[in-house]
């Protein structure tokens, strides 16, 4: 794809103060995009969009906002109004997972956590966008859905029922957007090497190793055989909110190493 394929868009990307969201931030800046970035940790977010604004060409302005606030989306989408002079694409990406142990180990308070910040953050980042979506008239919206979003996930049921939720949603969002010129399509990453909410890092070094080793020989029985790179998931992100994907709406677009082709989801960890 041609730098600036982007030129004069100005995007909105949740969750991104690392991982997909930070690749993906970068990707449209790399397109000629204007970025903001939100996410709940304030200094990660911070010290993100400085590097993201270090490249040649739009710089990245960061909000923090946790997405499952009506008040703080609301928030968020006015200062990227004024910031930017409105907004042409939207990349809903913040999520978390609970901390596992199953339908009848997950906390109640973990369930609702994860349908707050997962399903109600996408609605509510969506709804808040769609005026100024519309307004541009080539608006753009991207969610993050997951593989487990179409399969069951052992040990995770709240992440599994809020990504499978965040894809009819996108469906549905699709449809309501179709006339008003919006586009809505989902990315539904397989394995990717992303350490979602820095879990690995709040286990001992012998464990974190454990857990790195499980995901990978996970991964390894995909027909392509490793872990995906959050780039990778970027430059899909980037082809569906471009002009070339001016006819796409509604997709599930699965980026998964042919994990769904396959069938075999014997896997310890949500991606």
């Amino acid at each position: 794809m041609a730098r600036s394929t982007l030129a004069g868009r100005r995007a909105l990307v949740t969750g991104a103060a690392g991982g997909i969201g930070a690749a993906v931030a970068r990707g449209l800046l790399d397109e000629g995009a204007q970025v903001m970035i939100s996410d709940v940790d304030a200094g990660r977010g911070e010290r993100t969009a400085h590097e993201l604004s270090g490249n040649d060409g739009p710089g990245c302005v960061f909000q923090r906002a946790d997405v499952s606030s009506e008040e703080e989306v609301t928030a968020l989408v006015a200062r990227a109004e004024r910031e930017l002079g409105g907004l042409d694409i939207l990349v809903n990406n913040a999520g978390v997972a609970e901390s596992g142990g199953g339908v009848t180990g997950v906390p109640v308070a973990e369930w609702r956590r994860v349908m707050d910040v997962n399903v109600t953050g996408t609605f509510l980042c969506s709804r808040a966008a769609f005026p100024l979506l519309a307004r541009s008239g080539h608006g753009a919206v991207v969610n993050l859905s997951s593989i487990f979003g179409v399969t069951g996930l052992p040990a995770f049921p709240a992440y599994s029922a809020s990504k499978g939720a965040i894809a009819n949603l996108t469906r549905q969002l699709a449809v309501e957007g179709g006339p008003m010129g919006i586009r809505v399509n989902a990315v539904l990453p397989g394995y990717v090497d992303n350490d979602m909410g820095d879990s690995r890092s709040l286990l001992s070094p012998g464990d974190a190793a454990e857990a790195l080793r499980q995901r990978e020989a996970a991964a390894a029985r995909q027909p392509i055989a490793r872990q995906c790179s959050t780039g990778e998931i970027a430059a899909v992100v980037t082809f569906l909110v471009s002009p070339a994907a001016s006819f796409v709406t509604g997709v599930l677009m699965p980026v998964d190493g042919g994990f769904l082709a396959q069938g075999d989801w014997r896997g310890p960890e949500a991606s």
